[in-house]
């Protein structure tokens, strides 16, 4: 599976990511990453996406994330 995640803002110490998943790079879902706390919710969920492959999803993003995410960039997730 294909993913796509993009740092849309980091407010008061939460992340809000943009996701998508497979062809869909519109990043039109949205998670929310305390760096703090390492506590992931899903707030939107990505245009075709479901709950179960959005939560698979996870384990890589937050892979990418400790690499560091640069605001506004479109970033490949490779996913299982």
């Amino acid at each position: 599976m294909n993913g796509w995640c993009k740092l849309i803002d980091n407010i008061n110490g939460v992340m809000t990511i943009g996701y998508s998943l497979e062809e869909n790079k519109d990043c039109d879902g949205r998670i929310l990453f305390n760096p703090d706390t390492k506590e992931m919710q899903i707030s939107k969920l990505a245009n075709g996406a479901s709950e179960i492959l959005t939560k698979h999803f996870i384990c890589p993003l937050r892979s990418k994330i400790r690499k560091g995410l640069t605001l506004n960039k479109l970033y490949y997730v490779a996913v299982g």
